[in-house]
């Protein structure tokens, strides 16, 4: 389980009003998908940031399975990110390597080296997410679908608990984007894997997730059931999401 309790992120200069994040508590359960949706602007990648430890909070802290993880560094931090695997918006593929060898990346990360090992357990990913005959193929050579689709297998190596999608389909076509909410579907329901969703559009979360926290200006001004805040959505911000829904998306 995560638990955010009280966070705040200010940066320098910043007067109390444009905190990124500003007193936030947020409890995620084990095996959820969970919805972080916003506009522009309310702190979502911030947040996500700070449960990677990318950023540090200002205030507050973040507490993994009953461990305050806020203050990690040196071998303990290393440690915490394998346990929390990232999916981002522009993939984050290495131009010059293989599907395969980018793939294999957090293993040459965490030991310094690719065991044969390591190479069958990276195609039996890639066989996971439809791509193992793309194993030799360089990145450029694939479409943004299939690009992402090498980035959640390349996630997926190390055997993460946590996965976090900061706008993982936003760059996507339609057809591209549902391909890839399936696939994280079927991922947390074959693995367990916890996973959190960034986003702006409420298609997204109506698709994949089963619990949403809406964030306006760096608070959170609802967080419920995906049904409940359809349903019955008491935030401005929801509101006005809702009225954005784009359902191809």
């Amino acid at each position: 389980m995560i638990e955010i309790q009280h966070l705040t992120k200010a940066y320098d200069g910043a007067a109390a009003s444009a905190h990124a994040l500003d007193d936030v508590s947020i409890s995620i359960a084990d095996g959820d998908i969970v919805g972080i949706i916003g506009m522009s602007g309310a702190g979502k990648s911030t947040l996500v940031r700070c449960i990677n430890l990318l950023e540090r909070p200002t205030a507050g802290k973040i507490v993994v399975d009953g461990q305050d993880v806020t203050g990690l560094t040196g071998k303990e931090l290393r440690s915490y990110r394998r346990r929390v695997a990232m999916i981002f918006q522009s993939f984050g593929l290495l131009a010059q390597k293989t599907v395969l060898d980018n793939v294999c990346f957090p293993f040459r990360a965490a030991s310094g080296r690719v065991t044969p090992e390591n190479r069958e357990r990276a195609l039996e990913l890639l066989d996971m997410v439809g791509l193992k005959e793309k194993a030799s193929s360089y990145p450029s050579q694939l479409s943004g679908g299939q690009q992402q689709r090498v980035a959640i297998a390349r996630a997926l190596a190390c055997d993460p608990e946590y996965i976090l999608c900061d706008e993982a389909t936003s760059a996507l076509d339609p057809a591209s984007t549902n391909t890839i909410l399936k696939l994280l579907r079927d991922i947390n329901r074959t693995t367990g894997v916890t996973i959190i969703v960034i986003t702006h559009s409420m298609g997204v979360v109506e698709k994949i997730c089963r619990n949403v926290v809406v964030l306006d200006h760096g608070r959170v001004v609802e967080q419920g059931s995906v049904g409940e805040v359809f349903a019955n959505p008491v935030s401005d911000a929801a509101q006005v999401l809702l009225e954005r829904v784009d359902w191809d998306a």
